[in-house]
């Protein structure tokens, strides 16, 4: 893929989701650090633009969001924070992001829908097998790019056996008691006086748990921040920042906005 080389002399190409917790991040860093770059919307959910190969050649992980550089091309959220911010992460703002990334979020976000809902139960473990049947047929019309649909088939078998409806409320449960835990360790950190969870500056420990924050209230456990009078300060103090607004932090859903850009309105 020549990707990379065609850009070179142009902005960075973001290609993401609005809704995908992921693209949030970073999109927020890029605000942070005041990144000039070029956004392209990617239909995940329905038109699986992430699965075409045109795609899969500039990120093999077949997710949102990638960052497209005249040098090099980042398909980790992790790693084009630390680049928008310039960050060389220290001990403890690397220990924040393990703390971060070793969570697996969408178990958390799905997981609660299902658990909730009979309906859901039913339709989106077929959705996640729909999804796993098209990856292998991707495999065999794309036989240089078999290997990687095969493994992100294996990634949806594991997500169908997650989501399995007599097991989802006891996934769900344990999410949701390791996100109150991380609220808890947040509150702890910041109960100390700091403004920010790595001294002296805001930085990208803070862009990732702004995110999760914003994940918290879009699934349901906002009512337990104010609950922790240190983390409701940093939380006001987050969303307060003009790059949360630049940066299209969602803490709702919006089903008009997600079918808009599905249809091509209003994509950015």
């Amino acid at each position: 893929m020549t990707e990379s080389a065609r850009l070179s002399g142009a902005l960075p190409r973001l290609y993401h989701t609005p809704s995908s917790y992921y693209s949030m991040i970073a999109r927020l860093a890029l605000a942070e650090g005041g990144v000039a770059h070029e956004r392209i919307f990617v239909d995940i959910h329905f038109r699986l633009g992430q699965q075409q190969p045109d795609y899969v050649r500039i990120n093999p992980g077949m997710t949102v969001p990638t960052l497209v550089l005249a040098d090099r091309i980042l398909d980790q959220s992790r790693d084009i924070a630390e680049f928008a911010l310039k960050a060389t992460p220290d001990a403890e703002t690397k220990a924040w992001l393990d703390l971060h990334y070793g969570y697996p979020i969408e178990e958390l976000t799905f997981g609660r829908i299902l658990a909730r809902n009979p309906l859901a139960r039913i339709m989106i473990p077929k959705r996640l097998a729909a999804i796993r049947r098209q990856l292998l047929a991707h495999a065999a019309r794309n036989p240089d790019l078999a290997a990687v649909y095969e493994a992100r088939a294996a990634v949806f078998a594991h997500r169908i056996s997650a989501f399995e409806p007599d097991a989802v409320i006891r996934l769900a449960e344990r999410r949701r008691a390791e996100a109150l835990g991380f609220m808890d360790r947040l509150e702890q950190t910041l109960a100390e006086g700091r403004a920010v969870l790595v001294p002296p500056a805001y930085g990208v420990a803070d862009v990732v748990w702004t995110v999760f924050l914003g994940r918290m209230e879009f699934a349901g456990l906002g009512a337990e921040i104010p609950r922790r009078p240190a983390l409701a300060r940093y939380w006001r103090v987050l969303q307060a920042r003009p790059s949360f607004a630049a940066a299209d932090i969602w803490t709702k859903l919006h089903i008009g906005r997600l079918i808009g850009g599905i249809v091509g309105i209003g994509r950015s």
